[in-house]
């Protein structure tokens, strides 16, 4: 495989969870140094978005599961260790591309893909994080989580912060996926920073954030 097709594949599978601990750290540390393999998990976390903010869990009946079981090729030989990732990784990534025809072409075939990321908010370790996407077309942004548990007998508070201006709160993270905030797009800029902070249950008391700022990045791309 040259390198034009593993890079492609690398940022997939960072996208989607796929890749050990180790791995995940190095590629973590790469996005914030290599714009190219950056612009490239942008690529795939666009690719992906639509199903993430759109759909919901639902555990498949144990009907559908046997059907799945009955449709899969049986082999008696298991693949070389040696391949066994990649061939687990082609069936993740047929199945999420699936995913994404499906949405684009028979769920909504008339939603332009108005989502854009615009930002990535780094916590530690750096490989949490919450990725926000806009939609400007519905002056949407739209919040999702990565590797991050949210707290129980806490709130996770989402900020704007421009300039020297007093930091503005956008609203509470309630769910992993699909946050939504209402705001128009002007209200964004390149030198806009958004944070979010660990807060009493119900969010600050103050104007202000009262706890700390655990996840924090600025905007970009717009």
């Amino acid at each position: 495989m040259s390198m034009e097709e593993k890079e492609p594949l690398c940022a997939a599978t960072y996208v989607l969870g796929l890749t050990d601990p180790m791995t995940r750290r190095q590629l973590t540390k790469r996005l914030n140094e290599d714009p190219e393999f950056a612009a490239e998990v942008q690529r795939w976390q666009k690719a992906f978005s639509g199903i993430d903010v759109t759909t919901r869990d639902v555990a498949p009946s144990p009907t559908l599961w046997q059907h799945i079981e009955r449709s899969l090729p049986q082999s008696s030989t298991a693949p070389p260790a040696g391949r066994r990732p990649l061939f687990w990784l082609g069936w993740a990534l047929a199945a999420a591309m699936g995913g994404v025809v499906i949405f684009t072409q028979v769920i909504k075939p008339d939603t332009p893909h108005a989502l854009q990321t615009i930002a990535i908010l780094s916590g530690k370790p750096s490989d949490q994080q919450f990725v926000v996407m806009l939609d400007k077309s519905a002056s949407l942004l739209q919040v999702s989580a990565l590797n991050v548990t949210l707290p129980r007998d806490k709130s996770l508070q989402l900020w704007m912060i421009k300039g020297s201006a007093p930091p503005r709160s956008l609203g509470l993270i309630t769910q992993r996926d699909g946050n939504s905030f209402r705001l128009s797009s002007d209200a964004l800029d390149n030198q806009t920073v958004l944070a979010i902070s660990l807060e009493p249950s119900g969010g600050s008391p103050l104007s202000g954030p009262s706890g700390p700022v655990v996840y924090q990045g600025s905007v970009k791309a717009l």
